[in-house]
């Protein structure tokens, strides 16, 4: 799953977990690859979203490659705004192996907990384990 959401709507952890109907989009592509796209709970969307831009633009990246920009040209898409509504999973799990204080000063930065983003990236990684 290199770009995409859930197996369904991932609530957020505060409050009764209400449950919705799963749906997603299987596709796979002409380079053999699989790719896996599911709704996700706005709040959840946010949340990672701002994340997911937090860890791109504050950390370093393996070789100095923008990952917003690889993900753009392997999907095909002309340029990183087209697929500025999809979550990137495999950015987003890089997440829980950073230390206590980089997981800490990016939960701030973006006005939560650490233990909240570690739980939406977890419910993530649930439902996408379909693949």
């Amino acid at each position: 799953a290199s770009v995409g959401g859930g197996a369904g709507s991932v609530g957020s952890s505060a409050g009764p977990q209400r449950r919705t109907p799963r749906h997603a989009l299987i596709y796979g592509a002409l380079d053999g690859s699989i790719g896996f796209v599911a709704p996700v709970d706005e709040n959840v969307y946010l949340r990672l979203h701002f994340l997911k831009e937090r860890m791109c633009n504050g950390l370093p990246q393996p070789a100095g490659l923008n990952p917003r920009e690889f993900r753009a040209q392997k999907s095909g898409a002309a340029s990183s705004r087209e697929l500025k509504s999809v979550l990137d999973t495999v950015a987003l799990r890089r997440y829980v192996s950073l230390d206590y204080a980089a997981q800490n000063r990016l939960a701030q930065q973006i006005g939560t907990t650490p233990l909240q983003l570690l739980r939406n990236v977890r419910e993530l990684e649930l439902v996408t384990d379909v693949l």
